[in-house]
This record gives C-alpha cells, structure tokens and sequence, in this order.
C-alpha cells in the first residue's frame, strides 16, 4: 500500500507541474485582458524582445498592455491581422529559421507558433477574410525563387507562387483578389499574383537605376502602386493596369539616400515617403500631376525606416532605424507635427473593437482606402 501510495503522490505532483507548464502564458494588461465592449481604438506593435505593446489611440496612445508572443530575442518581419477571425500574426526571424506566430486578439494568447521556411520569412499580408497568408521566403534567402501560401488557420503550406528569389514586402489587394509581391533581386520589376489560381498574372516594369526595390503601397482598388527603389532618391509610381512605372517623383529640398518606408494617406491625397538620410519624411500631393512635393515632415529618428496610418488616417506612425532604440514618432497629419512617441517598433497596425469583438484592422502596409468597401483590411 505505502509503495502504490507514494507512486500516486508522484503521479499526482508530475500531474501538477505539467499543468502549470502547460497553462498559457497570462498577458500583462491594465484591461486585465478583457476585450474592450464600447468601441475602442487600439495600435498593436510588435517588438524584437517577443512583446507586443498595446496602446490606446483614444486615450494618448496610453500603454495599456503587453502580450508575450515568443520569447526574447528575434529579427521581427513583419505583422498582419484579420478581423473575422479575430487574428493577429507576426512574422520573426531567429537563429536561420523563420517563425509565424498567431494570436488570438479576443484572449490575446498564442494559438500556435511556426517555422515556416528557413533560413527566414519576411513581411507578409493576409486576405481579407483572414484565411490565408501570403508570406515571403526572406530578403536575404537567394535560394528559394517563390513566395508561401499559408493557411492562416492552421499554419500549414497550401501552394507556392514563383517568383525570384529574395522575396519581401507583401500586400494584398483590399477585395482580396490580388497579391503584390517585391523581391531583392535586380529584376526592375514587381510582381502581382492572382490569389484564386496563385500565380503571377501581371509583371510591373520599368523601375530604374538599381533595378532592386524597397518598400511599396498600393491605392484601394489595386490599380497604382508608389514604391522605393534603391539608387533613386524619391519615390516611382506605376499603372498596374499597363504594367509600368509612368514617373519618377523626386524628393524637394534635402540630399541623401533612398528612402526607406512609403504610404498612402487613407483617402488617398497624399503619398508619404521616408528619407534615406534625413529626418524627413516628404510629403507628396497625389491630386497635382505629376505628384509634388508640399511638405516635410520632421522626425525625431536620423534615418526613418517605415511610414504607415491609422485606418481612418488621423495619426501617421513613423519608426526608426531597425534594431536600434530609435522610437516610433506619432505624427498628426493636419498639422504635419509630431505629437509623441511610441516604443521602437514597425511592425505595427490598428485593431478596432466594437461590442466585445474585432470590428476592424488597420496594415502595417499604408494602403490607400478609397473605393474600397473592405474596410477590415
């Protein structure tokens, strides 16, 4: 007896620790995870320490929580949320091997975390119903000449999409019908994908001096994409329907290098572009023909390295240098000013709550918003 008596005091201790390792891990939070039942405004940003910062857009971009979504450290990629399927995903990289993570915003904790593809993954973009994620094969991986189809789901490849190696930034169209892909080789080219059939039905051409492309946006409706391009210091705009850059936008009033980090104000008036080597961000009006120049911003960071809006546009978010302490400055765009900071992060979006549930989501990508019924993007 004493022996099956000690044998089911170990069971039962054993039984225990599991349990508690097991339990998931408990965000820290001033809203004691509790999702929000008046409608409330929130941007998600997430770091290289593994925390997700929360910050209420309503109240000063007050913090109000910090989620642990891996654990510290990591070169992060990339974030992407879905509101019907109350989502939030962040891309990392980490010792050659590249992770998705996906978290549950009613609950905020992780249903599942992935390596994807090593050696990394780079910034990726969902469809609107939150279903699929379109996801690069990293910037610096130059062999393999393809982007992932992944189920948002479950985590598991679907199919591949070729292109050339050294795949990127991602966006994908707000019907959801189409996916914008730039990769690092020297193509002078981009590529658009049709997310029914998965492959590449539109080549963009025409892009100049380097012919390698950095950061991109797109309008609502597809049909214009603004994009860096190493070697240029300015921005190129392209007609998606012909298949070309139709100008070059230069940058007005400073010297330096290409810029890093371009969007398009919500509704679509401005375009917003980063300046390589000034702590600048130029301002372009997109209603004039060719786009010019009517503003520059200043920011506290030396070098801005990403640009994006809240959905309804009342806030633009600038972020530093990767890697670095730079923090990401709040900007008001009616006055052109800055008006705080948040931690260092760019891989940051809205997420919008409306009786207890996700009623929409902003994009780390600042897409254009006119003409577009797909508000939840």
């Amino acid at each position: 007896m004493k022996g099956a008596a000690s044998r089911a005091a170990v069971l039962l201790t054993v039984s225990l620790l599991l349990s508690v390792a097991c339990e998931p891990r408990t965000p820290t939070s001033t809203y004691a995870s509790a999702v929000p039942t008046s409608p409330s405004r929130f941007i998600y940003a997430a770091q290289a320490d593994g925390i997700i910062q929360v910050y209420d857009m309503d109240h000063s971009h007050q913090l109000v929580k910090r989620i642990e979504a891996f654990s510290c450290c990591a070169d992060v990629r990339g974030a992407a949320a879905a509101a019907p399927t109350h989502r939030l995903y962040v891309m990392y990289n980490r010792e050659n091997q590249g992770h998705v993570v996906a978290l549950d915003l009613l609950n905020d904790q992780v249903v599942w975390d992935k390596i994807l593809h090593s050696p990394g993954v780079d910034r990726g973009n969902l469809t609107p119903d939150g279903k699929v994620l379109y996801l690069p094969t990293w910037e610096s991986d130059s062999q393999s000449p393809y982007e992932l189809v992944i189920d948002a789901i479950t985590g598991v490849e679907l199919n591949r999409i070729s292109v050339p190696p050294q795949s990127h930034d991602t966006i994908v169209s707000l019907d959801g019908r189409r996916v914008f892909m730039e990769t690092k080789s020297a193509t002078h080219a981009m590529y658009v994908a049709d997310t029914a059939s998965n492959t590449v039905v539109k080549t963009i051409t025409g892009y100049c001096c380097t012919g390698i492309l950095a950061p991109f946006s797109i309008n609502g409706t597809g049909t214009l994409v603004v994009n860096d391009v190493y070697g240029y210091y300015g921005f190129a705009l392209a007609d998606v329907s012909a298949g070309h850059v139709t100008a070059f936008v230069p940058f007005v009033g400073t010297s330096g290098s290409t810029g890093h980090g371009i969007a398009w104000t919500p509704d679509e008036r401005e375009v917003w572009a980063d300046d390589g080597g000034n702590a600048y961000v130029h301002v372009f009006d997109m209603t004039a023909n060719p786009p010019k120049q009517t503003h520059l911003v200043s920011v506290s960071n030396v070098s801005p390295h990403w640009v994006t809006f809240s959905i309804a546009g009342g806030f633009a978010y600038v972020a530093g240098r990767k890697g670095t302490t730079d923090p990401t400055d709040i900007i008001d765009p009616s006055t052109y000013t800055r008006i705080g900071t948040l931690a260092p992060s760019e891989d940051l979006l809205e997420v919008d709550f409306t009786n207890g549930a996700v009623s929409a989501v902003g994009n780390q990508f600042g897409v254009g918003r006119v003409a577009s019924r797909h508000g939840s993007q």
